[in-house]
């Protein structure tokens, strides 16, 4: 279970944070996706805490995720593009992913 919870973990983060890279690139204030970025970096830290046996391993992936996905819509509000579906799906993977880092 730790060893998905891991991969699952470092795809989203991985993820996120190249979307945030590209719409660094393709922004002039790019804001959202510094805060994706941080988001993402915190995700990854928490799959290190994990590994390592720390114990606020699901508090970095709290702030985290909360991270990733308050710039995601702040990315869909500032395009006028807010796709609920899309942020419904990575809340509910944001919030699978705490509980998971939480019991572990």
């Amino acid at each position: 279970m730790k060893i998905a919870l891991c991969t699952v973990s470092v795809l989203f983060g991985a993820l996120s944070m190249l979307a945030a890279f590209v719409q660094a690139k393709n922004e002039k204030k790019p804001v959202p996706a510094v805060i994706m970025t941080a988001g993402s970096l915190l995700l990854l830290a928490a799959v290190i805490c994990n590994t390592a046996g720390q114990q606020a391993d699901f508090i970095v992936a709290l702030i985290g995720c909360i991270a990733i996905c308050a710039a995601a819509i702040m990315n869909g509000v500032k395009s006028g593009q807010l796709h609920i579906q899309h942020h419904i799906i990575r809340i509910a993977l944001s919030v699978i992913l705490v509980v998971g880092f939480a019991l572990l």
